[in-house]
């Protein structure tokens, strides 16, 4: 080696953290770096040249160090990643982690060894650590999984209650003939054990029925909270008679001192319909939801509700003030009226690619002539069809109407 390829060699060395070492066939020592010469004890590296392990560990180590490198000297082969425990003559220890392997003259004799060692006394004193407290860990595991166990009972109870906040039966209008005027039917689905979808069909009076779906932001319990706390807002509201963009308008201001803060963005979209049978007489207002699809199988149309943009008001609970319009359209016998979640039309199959509103309003107009009841199901499943799922990957809920008779009677019989 050349003067200024030693001087190379030692500069790199000397700035290597790792303890480096050359030592010949009787395994004593050529060269060592800084790091090596302060790890074994020795003022300078220079101090270590001819030394060899015997002079400075335990005999029980200096000797399976020494056979180690006799295997290496007969076989050639390298020796990687040893973890050992070396001992000192005056009796402090460390562990170290040694890779050594065959040094070689140019015409490839072996007449020595390399070695490298990398001092992992920290992370084995960790490792005992660890080991010492294994059995408080398993300890603490075991209330864990009880804990966890006492959650998925608690989640299982609070989907029950949820089911229960959906309706439980359909108010009934029937005519003077003993006709029933209209049909209502919903379908809800959570993507966990509780979701953030709901809907609600409530009786306003002898004529009107009020219909309202909406979709918390987000998944699980923290959704769930806002549809129960919109469901209590909703029973006590819909009391009073009030138009659809009141309603919204009223459900807006009371929601949001309950979902804003400052560590939180909470909001729900909503869509909330009014049908009257003494009219047929659709009006409705929507917060950030999608627009219903109106079904006229007779003419076989399907489209979004003709609702111009202007009465297109934001989610629930982003301003506090907001007044939300209400718009108004008439219905005619056979007319459908369906309103959904964006777990719907958001389904995403493999390759990235939603459903869509315009494939979900094909999905309609394919079935259009089916009853609510066997229509919702077609949707769900023309989903799973695209995704290749049982579950949508989000919550889903679907509510809608079938007009199925005009009345201009001024009264009608009501069933709850």
């Amino acid at each position: 080696m050349m003067p200024k390829d030693a001087e190379l060699l030692r500069q790199l060395m000397d700035n290597m953290t790792d303890n480096i070492f050359f030592k010949d066939l009787n395994s004593r020592f050529i060269m060592m770096n800084k790091a090596c010469a302060q790890w074994d004890g020795f003022n300078s590296p220079h101090d270590a040249v001819g030394k060899s392990d015997f002079d400075l560990f335990t005999p029980e180590f200096a000797q399976a160090a020494r056979e180690d490198e006799l295997h290496i000297f007969a076989s050639g082969q390298a020796l990687t990643c040893k973890e050992e425990h070396a001992e000192w003559e005056d009796g402090h220890m460390k562990w170290i982690s040694t890779t050594k392997v065959p040094l070689r003259n140019p015409e490839g004799k072996i007449k020595g060894c390399i070695g490298i060692g990398r001092d992992i006394t920290a992370l084995k004193h960790k490792e005992a650590e660890l080991e010492a407290t294994s059995e408080m860990l398993r300890q603490s595991n075991q209330q864990l999984q009880l804990m966890n166990e006492q959650m998925a009972e608690d989640l299982q109870m609070a989907a029950r209650l949820q089911q229960a906040f959906l309706p439980q039966n359909y108010p009934v209008f029937l005519s003077e003939q003993n006709q029933s005027l209209i049909d209502f039917h919903y379908f809800y689905e959570s993507d966990s054990a509780i979701g953030g979808d709901y809907c609600a069909i409530h009786r306003l009076d002898d004529h009107r029925a009020g219909l309202l779906i909406c979709d918390a932001i987000g998944h699980g319990v923290r959704a769930a909270l806002i549809t129960g706390i919109i469901r209590a807002l909703f029973d006590n509201i819909t009391r009073e008679p009030r138009s659809a963009g009141e309603f919204l308008t009223s459900l807006n201001h009371q929601l949001y001192p309950l979902l804003q803060s400052e560590d939180a963005f909470l909001f729900a979209t909503a869509c909330c319909l009014i049908i009257d049978l003494r009219s047929s007489e659709l009006s409705g207002a929507i917060a950030g939801h999608p627009i219903p699809f109106l079904i006229r199988p007779e003419q076989e149309l399907v489209s979004p509700l003709p609702v111009d943009e202007s009465y297109l008001g934001p989610a629930l609970a982003i301003h506090k003030e907001f007044s939300y319009d209400t718009f108004s359209l008439p219905l005619t016998q056979g007319d459908k009226v369906v309103m959904v979640t964006d777990g719907i039309f958001e389904a995403v199959n493999e390759s990235g690619e939603e459903l869509g509103m315009p494939q979900l309003q094909q999905i309609l107009f394919q079935h259009r002539d089916l009853p609510l009841k066997d229509l919702f199901p077609r949707i769900i499943q023309s989903a799973r069809e695209h995704t290749q799922q049982q579950k949508l990957g989000d919550d889903a809920c679907i509510l809608g109407l079938s007009l199925n008779t005009l009345s201009l009677e001024p009264k009608h019989h009501f069933i709850l």
